[in-house]
């Protein structure tokens, strides 16, 4: 069985599942959850790294205080990218976990457009529990 852990590849797969996410005729545009998600996801996926300094301290706070927008995506194949990054987290160890890693981040914004601006990853929650 193949590793769900981060990669290049693990990234550009939930990348593409998160691209399919976008409803059509939608526009991006720096105030949606998704588009950044994207952004920090191709990211990595480009150069295989979990941390970049283009993720500003409070991404998580702006991920929250932006509208959330349904038309903006198809919420079937939204769930789908979820998962995908969720198994990505799942695969690290806790005591390995980082708020401001580009998995959690993007996992994030994922939840929030998912479930609500309280939404708080699992890890997050376990760290923050502490």
């Amino acid at each position: 069985m193949a590793t769900r852990g981060f990669s290049k590849l693990n990234a550009y797969k939930a990348f593409s599942k998160m691209d399919k996410s976008c409803a059509q005729g939608c526009t991006c545009s720096a105030m949606c959850q998704l588009f950044m998600a994207k952004e920090f996801l191709s990211l990595s996926a480009q150069t295989g790294e979990k941390f970049n300094d283009k993720i500003p301290e409070d991404i998580l706070d702006m991920f929250r205080s932006m509208p959330l927008i349904t038309e903006r995506y198809k919420n079937m194949e939204l769930q789908e990218a979820f998962g995908e990054v969720q198994s990505i987290c799942d695969d690290c160890a806790t005591d390995e976990h980082d708020a401001f890693c580009t998995v959690n981040v993007v996992l994030t914004a994922l939840g929030i457009l998912l479930e609500g601006r309280d939404f708080v990853t699992d890890k997050d929650n376990t760290l923050t529990v502490k």
